[in-house]
Order: C-alpha cells, then sequence, then structure tokens
C-alpha cells in the first residue's frame, strides 16, 4: 500500500505559433482573383490562429495533454519504484 502522489498543474496552451516560413506573398497588383493586401492576409493568419487555438482545446487537447503527462510520469516512476507495490496518484 504505497502512495506516491504528484501534483500537476492545470493544462493550458502556453503559445500557437504558425510556421511564417511557409507563407508566400504574391505580387497583390497581378491577381486574377480577389486582391487580398497583407494587412488582410495578417488580419486573417491572426484569426486563424485564434480559431486553430479554441478548435484543439474543443477537441479534447488540454485532456490528452493530462493523460500523456500522467503516463509519462507514471513510467518514470516505475524505472525507480516498484510499480507492484507503489500505486502513483495525481491531483491539481
Amino acid at each position: 500500500g504505497k502512495k506516491i502522489t504528484v501534483a500537476l498543474p492545470q493544462a493550458e496552451v502556453l503559445d500557437c505559433v504558425p510556421d511564417y516560413d511557409s507563407f508566400q506573398v504574391y505580387h497583390e497588383s497581378e491577381s486574377v482573383f480577389q486582391q487580398f493586401t497583407l494587412d488582410d492576409t495578417n488580419e486573417a493568419v491572426s484569426s486563424l490562429v485564434d480559431q486553430a487555438e479554441a478548435d484543439a482545446i474543443a477537441n479534447g487537447l488540454l485532456e490528452r495533454a493530462r493523460e500523456n503527462a500522467e503516463t509519462l510520469l507514471t513510467a518514470f516512476f516505475a524505472q525507480a519504484y516498484d510499480p507492484e507495490e507503489y500505486t502513483v496518484t495525481f491531483t491539481e
């Protein structure tokens, strides 16, 4: 009946950064489609980043992050403490 208790903080998104190196800017004046300015593009990227973060959270990103942390920590403790003897529990 030995017990290891681990206090884990609540999962949170620390940063959400798109890959700006993948963006390509074409000549705005030569577009055969609707012309977009660089300001339009920046505004759209900002909106998409916010929406991507909200979608990830809604689809369980934070819950899976916590599950992953618990799995990794349980395996870590199993290297030093016999899992047959010790129970690992997690609190917030």
